[in-house]
C-alpha cells in the first residue's frame, strides 16, 4: 500500500532492460532503500510488460515491508477477450496496483485521447490506479500558452473518460494520479522550471479538483528534485515520475532522499 502522505516517487523503466536484468535491478533497489531507511509505500516501480510478473513477485516475497509499488506501463482499452496481444486491467490485479496511461511515447506511437480515456475507464473499474500522463510540447511557448495547452488536453482526456464511464469522482476515488510531463523535457536532460511545474499543477486542478494529486516528470535528477517541492495549495506537487535516473539504484534513491529533505 503507498503511504500517500508521502511524496511518491515512480520509477518508469520503459523498454530499457530485459527482464531477468529488472528483476536484478528490483532487488538491488530494494536492498538499498532499507539501508538507507527509504519510508515504506514511498516508492513504485514500473518494469516492462515482460518484468512485470517477476519484478511484482520479488518485491511481494522478499521486500514486503517496504511496501514498494509495482505500476504497468500500458493497459488495453478492451475488455478481455479475442485480442492478440492486448493487456486487459483485469489481469493485471494481484500484479500491479497502478498503471501509467497516455504517455507522450505512447502518443508519438498513434495513440489518442479516446483512446486514452478508454484506458482510464478500464483501469478504474478494475480497481487499478491510473497515472494519466499530460505535457506541453513547445519549450519555446509562452507561459500562457503552456498552460493553455496542457489544460486543454487534461480537458479533452477527462472528457474521453467520462464517456467511456468514468466520472471525475471515480478519478479522484481510485486515487488517480496526473503526471505533468514536458515533452521537450523526457530524455533531454533539462527539466521544467520548478514554478512552471508548480502553475501546471494549480491549471490541472482548476480543471478537476483540488484533491487531484499530481506529479512531476521529465529528466528529474537528485541535484534539482527538491525545488519541486516548494509549492503550496493548488500549485504543490504530490511526487516525480523519474525515467533514465531511475535506472541504477543510486540514483533514484538519491532523488528520494533528496525529496525526504525536502519535507
Amino acid at each position: 500500500m503507498m503511504n500517500r502522505a508521502l511524496p511518491l516517487l515512480v520509477a518508469n523503466w520503459k523498454a530499457n532492460l530485459p527482464p531477468g536484468e529488472e528483476v536484478l535491478l528490483a532487488g538491488v533497489i530494494a536492498n538499498d532503500a532499507r539501508r538507507r531507511g527509504l519510508l515504506p509505500g514511498s516508492l513504485m516501480i514500473a518494469p516492462s510488460a515482460l518484468g512485470l510478473v517477476p519484478v511484482a513477485s520479488l518485491l511481494q516475497r522478499e521486500h514486503a515491508s517496504l511496501q514498494i509499488g509495482v505500476a504497468a506501463q500500458d493497459v488495453s482499452a478492451l475488455e478481455p477477450g479475442a485480442y492478440t496481444g492486448e493487456t486487459p486491467a483485469t489481469h493485471l490485479l494481484g500484479i500491479a496496483g497502478a498503471v501509467i496511461i497516455g504517455h507522450s511515447e505512447r502518443r508519438n506511437l498513434g495513440e489518442t485521447s479516446t483512446q486514452i480515456g478508454k484506458k482510464v475507464a478500464r483501469a478504474v473499474a478494475a480497481g487499478l490506479m491510473p497515472i494519466i500522463c499530460v505535457g506541453d510540447t513547445a519549450r519555446e511557448a509562452t507561459i500562457e500558452q503552456r498552460y493553455a495547452e496542457v489544460r486543454a488536453q487534461w480537458d479533452e482526456l477527462a472528457g474521453s473518460a467520462a464517456q467511456a464511464g468514468c466520472s471525475l469522482t471515480a478519478l479522484l476515488e481510485a486515487g488517480t494520479l496526473v503526471a505533468y510531463e514536458p515533452v521537450w523535457a523526457i530524455g533531454s536532460g533539462a527539466s521544467a522550471d520548478p514554478e512552471l511545474a508548480g502553475g501546471m499543477a494549480a491549471a490541472i486542478r482548476e480543471g478537476s479538483s483540488d484533491q487531484m494529486q499530481i506529479l512531476y516528470g521529465g529528466s528529474v535528477r537528485a541535484a534539482h528534485a527538491a525545488p519541486f517541492f516548494a509549492g503550496a495549495g493548488a500549485s504543490r506537487l504530490d511526487g516525480l515520475l523519474v525515467g533514465g535516473a531511475s535506472l541504477s539504484s543510486e540514483s533514484l534513491l538519491d532523488i528520494a532522499a533528496a525529496l525526504g529533505s525536502a519535507q
